[in-house]
């Protein structure tokens, strides 16, 4: 159930950012593009308070902001046919790094305390 939690944040962010993107693009749609936007941001907030019941706040972080910014670039550059550079693809694999490393990084430690 917590992947389908993180999966539903993910996707609740990559919308939110298609329809705010799609209101900056269409001014005439600014205002309803904020309120949708911010409406699928609540259902997002509720998710988030659902993985932090039952995950460690660190791996909350990592994995919801980092995959957020993941995620919503990927789904971006292909939505709105905008490619990325080498260097923005070399940040994202040190991003999954960094979400690796605290996903997993600490349960040895833990151990030993």
């Amino acid at each position: 159930m917590k992947i389908i939690y993180f999966l539903s944040f993910w996707t609740c962010q990559i919308i939110s950012s298609i329809i705010f993107k799609y209101g900056g693009l269409h001014p005439k749609y600014h205002w309803a593009a904020l309120i949708a936007g911010n409406i699928v941001l609540l259902s997002a907030s509720w998710v988030l308070i659902q993985l932090f019941k039952s995950v460690p706040q660190p791996i909350v972080i990592a994995l919801c902001s980092g995959g957020t910014f993941l995620t919503v670039q990927l789904a971006m550059a292909l939505f709105f046919k905008q490619p990325l550079s080498w260097m923005q693809i070399l940040g994202s694999f040190v991003i999954v790094t960094g979400m690796v490393m605290v996903t997993f990084g600490g349960k040895n430690d833990a151990a030993v305390h």
